[in-house]
């Protein structure tokens, strides 16, 4: 962001940043996942209660060990091994637990955080227009406690942001992040898969 001119110059610097890291996979096995997700929702119609609200559907934290998904886990892990190097992580992480979430209309999760874990995921499968953003909550709660109005709403001055969901992306971000996932206001359902990253050797 620019300063405005002042007669002096004015140095600015972005400490204690939290990262959040996005790519869009070339998932061409994206539509057998969905129909793979059908099918455990169908032999496992109530699923698991963890955040889902409004009706939503989660599965066992097993998913990505399902052969289905082998390809979808290689690229996930290259795409965590990616970031380790562009953060110089030393430690080699794996992905430990994964669960795929339907949202019908009126869906919806709760917030919250994913403890005892470094990085948090979340992939796309299905996202019909209307369906539902994440949203990610500031770390910095005693900063609400009084505040500027802005002109602009920016990763600096913002308590909360809304990413879209868009399908065949993946969000990756610190496992302590607080964020939430908006209600499907779609006549579809959305589908993504949740996923959790933690040092191999602990």
């Amino acid at each position: 962001f620019r300063l405005a001119k002042f007669m002096n110059k004015i140095n600015c610097e972005l400490v204690f940043p939290t990262t959040i890291f996005f790519s869009d996979l070339d998932d061409h096995y994206r539509e057998e996942l969905v129909d793979f997700t059908r099918y455990c929702q169908a032999i496992d119609p109530i699923g698991v209660e963890k955040t889902n609200m409004g009706g939503g559907w989660q599965s066992k934290d097993n998913w990505l060990d399902n052969p289905s998904c082998k390809l979808l886990r290689k690229d996930l892990e290259k795409l965590v091994d990616n970031i380790c190097v562009s953060i110089k992580i030393q430690d080699k992480l794996k992905i430990y637990n994964s669960w795929v979430n339907v949202n019908p209309t009126g869906g919806y999760n709760a917030a919250h955080i994913h403890p005892r874990n470094l990085f948090s995921g979340c992939y796309y499968l299905q996202t019909p227009v209307d369906c539902g953003n994440i949203i990610f909550y500031s770390p910095l709660h005693a900063k609400e406690m009084i505040d500027a109005n802005y002109g602009e709403v920016s990763g600096i001055t913002a308590n909360h942001l809304i990413y879209p969901a868009i399908a065949g992306r993946v969000y990756l971000f610190p496992s302590w992040l607080q964020h939430s996932v908006q209600t499907n206001l779609s006549s579809e359902d959305r589908i993504s898969m949740s996923f959790n990253v933690f040092f191999e050797n602990f």
